[in-house]
């Protein structure tokens, strides 16, 4: 598939690559190298970064990422990296996240499946303690149940299809879901055999319970049709207050 800027600007396109690896990154040095390294081999790994001041974007060029910069905001900048990214597939990762050593594979083995429009990991929690792992299972039954993976369950989806779905909505929360529902309509999301760990730093400002809690009742109010950008006025407040009293 051609890269549409090198086209536009008559210039040799690059090679396609099969596997396009995007983390959209925000003061995210301290992890960034780490989701960097988890892509699978070959993989291309593009790195969106909305405005960081810790050198996330140096260290992630250091790591081998191809580094975009892209106006804040976690759905603008994935959408701008799968823009920017060359593969026929599209994984999106977040920051604190890294991808399973079987990845690759796992990734061609669920989009090969007959109406399978895109695809998600299971979720472990990287922290000890039973409720972590209760955290975890809840995160994997919503998917499950619902069709609903979230972003730190690491979406993949055909480039064509991410196109074809309109992308993420560019919504200040929710926009991974709204990302699945609009792919629904194209076909299935079916998880992965192996699981993307995922930092605790989304679980700890709150703790455990109360982020459980916060996320249910995001997602309900979601579901019964509430503005994303209502929803984040609750939302954020609360999930950046604690991680100031950090």
């Amino acid at each position: 598939m051609q890269n549409d800027t090198a086209a536009e600007s008559g210039r040799d396109p690059a090679p396609s690559l099969e596997i396009s690896v995007v983390i959209p990154t925000l003061d995210s040095a301290t992890v960034v190298d780490a989701a960097i390294h988890s892509a699978p081999p070959g993989a291309e790994v593009v790195v969106v970064d909305g405005g960081s001041r810790d050198g996330t974007a140096d260290a992630a060029a250091r790591a081998g990422a191809r580094v975009e910069i892209a106006e804040r905001g976690r759905a603008v900048q994935m959408n701008a990296g799968a823009r920017a990214a060359r593969g026929d597939t599209l994984v999106f990762l977040h920051a604190d996240c890294r991808l399973p050593e079987d990845a690759g594979e796992q990734v061609r083995q669920v989009l090969s499946r007959a109406g399978v429009a895109g695809g998600w990991f299971p979720q472990r929690i990287d922290g000890a303690g039973v409720l972590f792992r209760l955290g975890a299972r809840g995160s994997n039954q919503r998917a499950r149940l619902l069709g609903l993976p979230y972003g730190d369950q690491a979406i993949f989806v055909r480039r064509e299809a991410f196109f074809a779905a309109g992308g993420f909505p560019e919504d200040p929360i929710m926009e991974d879901a709204g990302l699945a529902r609009r792919l629904r309509r194209l076909g299935r999301l079916e998880p992965a055999g192996s699981a993307v760990v995922t930092g605790t730093g989304h679980w700890r400002r709150l703790g455990p319970v109360l982020t459980a809690l916060l996320d249910y009742l995001t997602l309900a109010a979601w579901l019964t049709g509430v503005p994303p950008k209502w929803i984040a006025q609750v939302y954020l407040p609360l999930q950046q207050g604690a991680r100031k009293g950090r």
